[in-house]
């Protein structure tokens, strides 16, 4: 059985489809933890509702700790990490979208790997449907007291626990220690490739992670980033993202270049045709959502919670 956890907070002022990334991740799932950072636009009261909808959902609340640092997001990723009762865990962030197609693999690893411990997976990050970047994730694993959100959350890894335990045990056994040394705890426990320990796995599609789906979200987003970063480029942008707002096409070409002069060298530079994702091959759920004209922020559907009755 599969434990699925996320948090969240203050995430539907910002844009992110949390609604729709719960609701893919539920048929994989026997249960699915939320933990709401005392939300105070809207989101927790939309988790109520979700819950009680549908009972796989468990919603929980966490003030989340004062100081500004990335360590926050794994701190709180953690304390609900450990609520998971079943014997795999399955980390969700809050703007992924498991595409459909990937579901029975996901929910079937288990069975075809039992003595694997961690899976990596392909996540595309995207502007709407523009391409950013494309990495492997690890983010399902059995439940070990051993696994755990690392750095800012955005992946699993060893806990600091169990790679010192791991460096005494190896003081008796050279040939282990010198793995070690080569290669790190984590490399053979938690690593994105290949071993006995730790797989990576192509899914039939990747997962979706979206930067921002809609306009207004974005600029929020993007202005926030350059305030907390002090990105000069990112102000010379704004103004002429705000002048594209009622031009989808533009604007999200507009928006990953702009993007895309702040990613780092390694960072893959996409170029026509390969630098988008066609409406059709994007996640079903999600699909109202690209490049729509019509709307410039994030909504809650209806048809979205009738549908979570059902997973």
């Amino acid at each position: 059985m599969i434990s699925g956890f996320m948090i969240v907070k203050d995430v539907l002022g910002q844009g992110y489809p949390f609604v729709e990334a719960i609701a893919s991740a539920l048929p994989i799932c026997d249960e699915f933890l939320v933990s709401d950072g005392y939300s105070s636009d809207g989101t927790y009261e939309v988790l109520e509702k979700i819950k009680a909808l549908n009972p796989k959902v468990k919603l929980y609340r966490q003030q989340w700790p004062k100081k500004r640092t990335a360590n926050v997001l794994t701190t709180v990723t953690n304390e609900v990490r450990r609520k998971c009762r079943f014997e795999y865990i399955f980390s969700v962030q809050a703007n992924e979208i498991v595409h459909e197609d990937s579901v029975p693999f996901i929910k079937a690893l288990p069975r075809m790997l039992p003595y694997a411990e961690t899976f990596s997976f392909p996540y595309l990050q995207l502007l709407n449907r523009y391409k950013l970047t494309e990495e492997f994730r690890l983010r399902f694993s059995k439940n070990l007291p051993s696994i755990e959100a690392i750095g800012d959350g955005w992946t699993l890894g060893t806990s600091k626990a169990f790679e010192r335990k791991k460096k005494l045990r190896a003081i008796a056994n050279p040939k282990r220690l010198f793995g070690y040394v080569n290669n790190g705890i984590w490399h053979t426990y938690a690593n994105s490739g290949y071993g006995r320990h730790s797989r990576a796995f192509y899914l039939p599609k990747p997962m979706f992670r979206y930067w921002s789906l809609f306009p207004t979200d974005f600029i929020k987003k993007y202005e926030k980033h350059w305030q907390l970063f002090q990105i000069s480029s990112f102000q010379n942008s704004s103004e002429e993202l705000k002048e594209n707002i009622r031009d989808p096409e533009k604007f999200w070409h507009l928006g990953a270049a702009a993007l895309n002069k702040t990613l780092s060298k390694e960072r893959p530079r996409y170029i026509e045709p390969y630098n988008s994702v066609e409406k059709k091959d994007h996640p079903a759920i999600i699909r109202e959502f690209i490049s729509n004209p019509d709307a410039d922020h994030y909504y809650v559907r209806e048809e979205i919670f009738e549908l979570l009755k059902k997973l």
